[in-house]
């Protein structure tokens, strides 16, 4: 993660929203919780500590964001309604895919949003930044 970070630092083209403090995490975990969707994986959660969100050329990296005017985590997996949300956490997005982990598979999936059909696969997070990002 240390190298996507120093690639993503270095880049002026990528929209980056600020780091979170611990209290809107938790808050976020919570309201995950409450709405039956997956929780954060831990590669995403040190991702949030350093950029609260990325935009590039219309894919997005969720935050967490609490006037939910930005493309918000919790929001975006309420609004998405994957059927599979107690294993599913959606992370990002694009105008065709979202970019979810599967915890009940520990994989990183991108996945097309009208039939929900998973298209590729990685176990790194890094690998599935790149790809949704197209890096």
């Amino acid at each position: 993660m240390q190298n996507f970070v120093a690639k993503i630092s270095a880049r002026n083209d990528i929209e980056k929203q600020a780091a979170l403090n611990p209290a809107q995490i938790i808050n976020c975990q919570k309201q995950l919780r409450q709405n039956n969707i997956a929780p954060i994986p831990e590669a995403y959660l040190e991702l949030l500590h350093t950029y609260n969100g990325l935009y590039l050329d219309g894919a997005w990296l969720a935050g967490i964001h609490d006037d939910k005017t930005n493309l918000d985590l919790c929001l975006l997996n309420i609004q998405a309604k994957h059927p599979l949300s107690r294993d599913i956490i959606i992370l990002g997005c694009d105008d065709f895919d979202y970019l979810a982990f599967n915890h009940k598979w520990q994989a990183y999936q991108i996945i097309d949003k009208d039939d929900l059909e998973v298209l590729e696969e990685y176990q790194q997070l890094e690998q599935a930044l790149n790809h949704l990002l197209k890096l």
